[in-house]
Order: C-alpha cells, then structure tokens, then sequence
C-alpha cells in the first residue's frame, strides 16, 4: 500500500471528544502522546501528515506545532475541499491519501480517500464506512494504532522508523 498523505480529524481521533473550559474561559484539550509519537514516526517514513478539523482552538494549535504537521486546515466546513486543496498543495491525489474520522462530518472525506480509518468511539455509519476500525478510541492511541498499521502496509515499523536513519534500508521482511 503507498500512503504518502495521512490526515486526519481531531475532536474523538487525536482526542477523546471531550471539551474542557478553564475558569478564564479558555478553552482546554488533552493528547495522547503515543499518538504524538506515531505521527512523527510516520512522517519519518516519508508520510505527510495533515489535520482537518472542523473546530480550531488555541491547544490545537499548539499541539500541531509541537508535533511539526505543516498541512492543517481548521474551522473547516468542508473536508474534501480541504483534502484536494491539500493535496494540490504538495502535489498528489486523493488516491495517495488515508484519512481518520469519527463523525459524521468526516464520512465524505473517508470516501474520498484511498483508505479509512475509524477509532472504537465513532458513529456507527462511520465504523461501516472505514476499511480500518482501532480497538482503541480516539485520545487513547488509536491515532498510533492507525500509524503502526500503515507503517506495516508499507512494509516498515515505526520501531524501525525510531531507530534507523535511513527507513528505506529498514523493511519488515514479508
């Protein structure tokens, strides 16, 4: 499998759904780091990363810089536009493309793509229309589930992506 793009959404994917407000209003989220970790992982292995999110708030933000995801679409209405728009920018095809989400605002995203992932926490029609269901839920490791799979489809892991400098010389034997 060639996975060159992998976005994903946020609220119940990089998190579990939850949304915190602090006293002064400030709005709060929490990240998995395993989750982190895979994403940069992935992006060793030559994998784009991009986050498409239909909210947008200052922790996400932070997140995303943090973790060095360049392609971010937020506050976003519209998932396959943003997709395209993504894709164009770096010069591939929705066919390059894996995308995770957990509501209904993702499914036509999912479609779009050459292959979809569901955590263990989406909505029923998005669990039947993702050709990958995690066991674990979103915000508990299903975004390093996800990248340990795709890393596999390559023919790579990402324990040999932490380790090796040059991840082409490093395929799992098949």
């Amino acid at each position: 499998m060639s996975v060159r793009l992998f976005a994903l959404d946020v609220d119940g994917v990089l998190t579990d759904g939850t949304i915190f407000y602090g006293a002064g209003g400030e709005e709060l989220k929490a990240f998995n780091a395993h989750d982190g970790l895979g994403l940069t992982l992935l992006q060793k292995l030559g994998v784009e990363i991009a986050v498409i999110s239909g909210r947008s708030s200052a922790p996400l933000v932070r997140r995303l810089e943090d973790l060095g995801i360049r392609h971010q679409r937020l506050a976003c209405k519209d998932k396959v536009a943003a997709l395209e728009d993504i894709c164009a920018d770096i010069g591939l095809t929705l066919a390059d493309t894996v995308f995770m989400g957990d509501d209904l605002i993702d499914l036509a995203a999912m479609e779009a793509c050459s292959y979809a992932i569901a955590p263990a926490n989406a909505v029923d029609a998005v669990r039947m229309a993702a050709d990958m269901v995690c066991k674990k839920s979103g915000g508990q490791g299903a975004v390093r589930e996800a990248c340990e799979n795709l890393a596999l489809r390559m023919g790579y892991s990402l324990q040999q992506a932490l380790h090796t400098s040059n991840t082409k010389k490093s395929r799992v034997s098949q």
